[in-house]
């Protein structure tokens, strides 16, 4: 947000506490990361190190060091510099985070703001707000300070995307932990705009979706792909509410009508992007509880709740898709419709692999995965730009798609050294922001095999 002309700053005024804290957090940061003042000091050093050698490259000049007495953890009570003339306190930093343009110095709320998003997602969260005030002030020294807020903001969380790629490569001192990039997909959605909100709107900072796209082109293209953002500026998916009806909705249908609607559309798209495609109906969506054995459907075999609990799946015995219902049931209540369609979506893609003879889907590869949320993305995009007849998307639909993302992988208790949920994000924008012909499994295949590369 900015504070008249003279602040931009990185989070809402609050950060309310995570409907994520419903489920265990599946983040081994959480559990063994040192204490954020440590993960502040290693990125401060690292962040003056990398623009360093990064700020000559990008603008030809050499980069002048934030000086570290400019770098204010605000608490009632600490001296705060005086913004372009005007006095600060700390109530003007509380539950924020900012650099003053001009005047040179990053001040952060070190009484609420880090402790609380620290606890919610993780001490590398810490870094990720210092990480997005350094995208302000190398804009402020070179002298990109005028331009769009919310392209200001892009860029900034580009750079910090940069950064952390920078980070994960083992280079610096300050490492990137298994669950630190979901962790930052999570603190997205916490300092987004609230869905409804215009990306022409001069206060706007973006969706969570923008804000990860940017973040994301960080951190597969480096910084100067961030630096170009005000030549050629990233597409924005922030939407206004078209009505006051579609504003008090949320945005979101009946709940009884999500599926039937979902089934329409998913039928619509692929009949027109898959030659040998076949259509599902209603009939071939079975909904069980997972707390009732009887109620779980074979596939093939015995399924045991473990298996099946929050679970949303492509059954290839059966040819039919399975879900949890009281699972889908609080991702309606507490997400939003997009939520529960898109993970119907994600699944339905597995059955249009099997149309195509995909290999690994029946092994649940990476590749296959990543292929299947790849197409779940280029079927959002076709709802985004409003070529299927049956529907469209509302604001915040694709945020919520992210919110459900990261709930079904910490409801599942999913753990790996690969930041699955973080790349399954990457390939659904890759197939959003490119169109489901940019899908193709030989080049999934070689993006899965080079993970290793952060």
């Amino acid at each position: 947000m900015q504070r008249g002309r003279v602040v931009v700053a990185v989070v809402c005024a609050t950060v309310a506490a995570s409907q994520f804290g419903m489920l265990p957090r599946a983040t081994a940061a959480t559990l063994s990361a040192p204490s954020y003042q440590k993960v502040i000091a290693e990125a401060i050093n690292d962040l003056q190190t990398y623009w360093s050698g990064e700020f000559p490259q990008l603008y030809g000049a050499r980069y002048q060091p934030i000086p570290r007495a400019r770098i204010i953890a605000a608490r009632p009570g600490v001296a705060i510099p005086r913004c372009q003339g005007h006095r600060e306190t700390y109530s003007d930093v509380k539950g924020n985070a900012f650099y003053c343009l001009h005047s040179n110095f990053v001040a952060y709320d070190d009484a609420r703001l880090m402790p609380k998003l620290t606890d919610t997602f993780g001490t590398f969260a810490a870094a990720l707000v210092l990480a997005h005030e350094w995208g302000h002030a190398i804009q402020d020294r070179a002298g990109n300070d005028n331009e769009k807020t919310i392209y200001m903001e892009q860029q900034a969380d580009c750079f910090a995307g940069a950064f952390v790629a920078h980070e994960g490569n083992g280079v610096g001192t300050l490492r990137v932990q298994p669950g630190d990039l979901e962790a930052s997909l999570g603190a997205m959605l916490e300092i987004r705009d609230t869905p409804g909100q215009s990306a022409e709107d001069p206060s706007a900072h973006g969706s969570a979706f923008d804000r990860i796209s940017a973040f994301q082109d960080g951190f597969e293209s480096g910084p100067a792909k961030c630096a170009g953002y005000f030549d050629n500026p990233p597409v924005l998916v922030e939407l206004p509410f078209s009505s006051e009806g579609e504003q008090l909705s949320n945005g979101d249908v009946a709940a009884e009508d999500v599926i039937p609607l979902t089934v329409d559309l998913l039928n619509e798209f692929y009949s027109q992007v898959e030659p040998n495609y076949q259509a599902l109906s209603t009939s071939d969506i079975q909904s069980f509880d997972s707390s009732k054995p009887k109620s779980i459907p074979s596939c093939g075999g015995t399924l045991t709740r473990k298996q099946v609990e929050n679970r949303v799946f492509y059954c290839l015995n059966g040819g039919y898709i399975a879900f949890d219902e009281p699972f889908l049931q609080f991702v309606y209540d507490h997400i939003g419709d997009f939520g529960v369609a898109s993970l119907i979506a994600n699944p339905w893609a597995t059955y249009v692999q099997t149309i195509q003879q995909i290999p690994g889907v029946a092994d649940n590869t990476l590749s296959a995965v990543f292929q299947s949320d790849c197409y779940t993305g280029g079927w959002s995009a076709a709802l985004f730009n409003g070529v299927l007849r049956g529907g469209n998307l509302s604001p915040g639909d694709l945020d919520e798609f992210v919110q459900a993302f990261l709930l079904y992988s910490r409801a599942r208790g999913v753990e790996s050294n690969v930041p699955i949920t973080f790349l399954r994000v990457a390939f659904f924008r890759q197939g959003f922001l490119q169109g489901y012909n940019s899908c193709g499994y030989q080049g999934i295949a070689d993006a899965a095999a080079n993970l290793d590369q952060h």
